[in-house]
């Protein structure tokens, strides 16, 4: 995963961004947290664009297990 640092120097590859403390302490904190949140929307996003095809994909194993769980009884009986 990227630093803010390292994505600031992606965004802006001229930005005085050489030293890795040319942001005092506050800021640099503040900006962190900021990326932390985006992260965290971002994967939320993700989670709810993808959720149909998660519940598809959990239901197809459901039924591959109970089929599989048929199977095995036959076998047993």
């Amino acid at each position: 995963m990227k630093t803010i640092i390292e994505m600031a120097r992606e965004a802006d590859p001229k930005a005085n961004l050489s030293e890795p403390y040319c942001l005092d302490h506050e800021t640099r904190a503040w900006l962190e947290a900021f990326a932390e949140l985006v992260r965290a929307d971002e994967r939320e996003r993700i989670i709810v664009a993808n959720a149909p095809a998660i519940e598809k994909t959990n239901a197809h194993i459901k039924m591959l297990e109970d089929e599989i769980a048929v199977i095995l009884a036959r076998g047993q009986a």
